[in-house]
């Protein structure tokens, strides 16, 4: 008897063998269902991609079900936070980027400055966060702000969807 017959009965035991098939078939690739982005996943940065043979993603420009082709934060070989980084620095060279890890670990904040002026502030974060503050700041003082969340279900963050939305704000 499993540990989830266990505790939830029949209804545990069901679905304890329908995650060993689920698993069996993802090992074997006989899986019919379309990868997604993993749901909850805890580190984003972590997610490989699933390997050949995708469709590009009908749904819209950086976000569906389905991974597009084009470079986003889940098919990057890095960090999601180095993808960002990476993206302000060479489409954006004429700004300074400045970089803050907020302590925790789950938000990265940029701020992009043109001479003495902070001309954008980006904040990276998990669709978790309830934080309001630094963009009620930003608010506050004129300063343009953008979000982007790194761990959002079926949001691609896609480097095109990055630089526009980015590129939007800086030009007011």
């Amino acid at each position: 008897m499993s540990l989830l017959s266990k505790l939830f009965g029949k209804a545990g035991s069901e679905l304890a063998d329908k995650l060993a098939k689920s698993v069996a078939n993802q090992i074997t690739g006989n899986s019919q269902e379309t990868p997604k982005h993993p749901a909850g996943a805890g580190n984003p940065a972590s997610y490989t991609a699933p390997a050949p043979h995708r469709k590009s993603a009908p749904s819209g420009f950086s976000w569906g079900e389905e991974m597009p082709d084009e470079e986003n934060q889940f098919n990057y070989n890095g960090p999601y936070d180095r993808y960002f980084e990476e993206i302000f620095c060479a489409e954006f060279p004429s700004y300074r980027l400045e970089r803050q890890d907020v302590p925790g670990g789950k938000r990265v904040i940029f701020t992009f400055w043109d001479g003495g002026r902070k001309a954008l502030v980006v904040e990276l974060m998990p669709q978790s966060s309830d934080s309001q503050k630094l963009r009620r700041d930003c608010r506050a003082s004129g300063i343009p702000y953008l979000r982007y969340y790194y761990n959002h279900e079926g949001w691609w963050n896609t480097r095109a969807y990055v630089v526009q939305r980015t590129r939007k704000a800086l030009e007011g």
